[in-house]
C-alpha cells in the first residue's frame, strides 16, 4: 500500500482541517502513514505531499478556468498512483471542483476502499444533485448540523460529530498588554488590530488595497497599529509588494505561523476576510469585523447562479446562529471609510465587543462537544482498521 491514508486538500482551510485530523489520528495510531495533496500545515503534521495545492484556490469560475489543465493532469497522475497502490482510506476535504471528481474517478477506476468526504461541498447551497453525487461515491462527514439535516431530508447518510475547530481552538484566556517582541515594530498608540486578508492570491489583490488604505488612515491619525497575518510565504510576498503602493509607503508588519497566535493574544480587534478564519477568531473570542468582495463580473455571475446565498449573511458565525453577531462589510459596502467607521465604533464601545464575545460563546456551544475532533479521528481509524481485515 502507498499509505494507510490519503488526504486531498485543495485550499488553506482544507489544509488546516487535514493537519488537525492527521494529528488526532496519530494520537490514536502513532504509526499511521499518510500521503496527501496539500500544503504547509498537513506537511508539518507528517504527511508526504504528492502535490502542493497552495496556489490552487480560486474565486469563482472565471479565475478557476485557467487552472483546469494543470489540475486535470494532477488528477490523472493521482488516479494512476492510487490505483497502483491503493490506500486503506481516502479522505477528500471540501474543494468539490477537484475532490468530487477525484472521488468519482477513483470509483470509476475500481477503487473499492472507503472514501470519507470530509466537509462535503455545498454546505450552504442545499444542492440536491451535488449531495447525491457525493453520496454515490463516498461517506459524507460534515462539520455542520445543517448539512447533515439536509442530507437526511434527502434520505442520504451524512456523518456528523460537530465541528473539529471546537476541539482545536481554545478561547483567549486573557489579552496580552502589547504586541509580542517579535512584532514590536508594530508598537504605537491606539487600538491593536490584526488583519486576516485571506489565503488566496485573488483575495489579496481584491481586498488588500482597501485594507491597506484604511490601515494607513488610522495609523496616520494615531488611532491604531496593525499586524497582518500572512497565510503562507507566497501571500507574505504579495502583501509586502501591494501594501506600500496603496498606503502611501506604509510597510506591513507581517506575522507568520506561531506569530499569528501571539498577535491574536494581543489584539483589541481583528479585521477578517469572510471564511474559516472568521470562525477561528470567533472561537478565540476575539472581537472582529468581517469583510469580503469579488470582482464585479464574478458578482454578476453569483447573482444569477446563487441569488439565495447573496440574500443572507455570508459570514460563518452569522450563518450558524441565524443572526448577526459579527458585522459584515460585503461587496460595495466594503470600503475603507466603512471599515474605519465600524472599527472606531467597536473600539469606542465595550458593550459591542462584549456582546460579540457572548455570541462567540453561544456559537461554540452550538458547534459540538469539546472532543469532536477525537470522535472524527476514531471514525476514520475504524474505517482504516476495517479495511485491514
Amino acid at each position: 500500500m502507498i499509505s494507510d491514508l490519503f488526504m486531498s486538500a485543495g485550499e488553506a482551510s482544507g489544509d488546516l482541517e487535514a493537519a488537525l485530523l492527521l494529528d488526532a489520528i496519530r494520537a490514536i495510531r502513532p504509526a499511521v502513514t499518510c500521503t496527501a495533496i496539500g500544503s504547509e500545515r498537513v506537511r508539518a503534521a507528517g504527511a508526504t505531499i504528492t502535490a502542493d495545492s497552495s496556489d490552487w484556490a480560486s474565486i469563482g469560475p472565471i479565475s478557476a478556468f485557467a487552472k483546469i489543465p494543470r489540475l486535470y493532469l494532477v488528477m490523472r497522475r493521482h488516479d494512476a498512483m492510487l490505483r497502483k497502490d491503493p490506500p486503506r482510506v481516502i479522505v477528500p476535504i471540501d474543494f468539490g471542483a477537484f475532490n468530487l471528481r477525484l472521488a468519482q474517478q477513483m470509483r470509476h477506476s475500481g477503487y473499492r476502499g472507503t472514501i470519507i468526504y470530509y466537509f462535503p461541498p455545498g454546505a450552504w447551497l442545499d444542492d440536491e444533485r451535488q449531495a447525491r453525487a457525493v453520496s454515490e461515491v463516498a461517506i459524507p462527514l460534515t462539520g455542520f448540523a445543517r448539512q447533515r439535516d439536509f442530507y437526511a431530508r434527502l434520505g442520504l447518510r451524512c456523518e456528523y460529530f460537530g465541528h473539529p475547530l471546537v476541539s482545536a481552538i481554545a478561547p483567549r484566556a486573557q489579552q496580552d498588554p502589547q504586541w509580542p517582541d517579535a512584532l514590536s515594530a508594530a508598537a504605537g498608540p491606539g487600538a491593536r488590530i490584526v488583519v486576516f486578508p485571506g489565503s488566496r492570491a485573488e483575495e489579496i489583490d481584491i481586498l488588500g488595497s482597501r485594507l491597506a488604505s484604511a490601515a494607513a488612515t488610522l495609523s496616520a491619525r494615531r488611532l491604531a497599529t496593525f499586524v497582518v497575518a500572512a497565510a503562507s510565504a507566497r501571500r507574505a510576498r504579495q502583501i509586502e509588494s501591494l501594501w506600500p503602493r496603496v498606503s502611501g509607503g506604509m510597510r506591513p508588519i507581517l506575522a507568520h505561523g506561531a506569530q499569528i497566535q501571539a498577535a491574536v493574544r494581543a489584539a483589541d480587534l481583528a479585521w477578517t476576510a469572510s471564511g474559516t478564519a472568521v470562525l477561528e477568531n470567533s472561537l478565540r473570542e476575539i472581537p472582529q469585523i468581517a469583510f469580503y468582495a469579488i470582482t464585479p463580473a464574478q458578482y454578476r455571475i453569483a447573482q444569477k447562479r446563487i441569488p439565495q446565498v447573496l440574500a443572507r449573511p455570508l459570514t460563518l458565525p452569522n450563518l450558524l446562529l441565524g443572526r448577526t453577531i459579527v458585522p459584515e462589510l460585503l461587496q460595495d459596502k466594503f470600503t475603507p471609510d466603512a471599515l474605519i467607521e465600524q472599527t472606531l465604533a467597536y473600539v469606542a464601545d465595550d458593550t459591542k465587543r462584549r456582546a460579540q464575545i457572548d455570541g462567540d460563546r453561544e456559537l461554540r456551544a452550538a458547534l459540538g462537544p469539546p472532543d469532536t475532533l477525537q470522535r472524527i479521528a476514531r471514525f476514520v481509524v475504524e474505517a482504516m482498521d476495517a479495511a485491514a481485515r
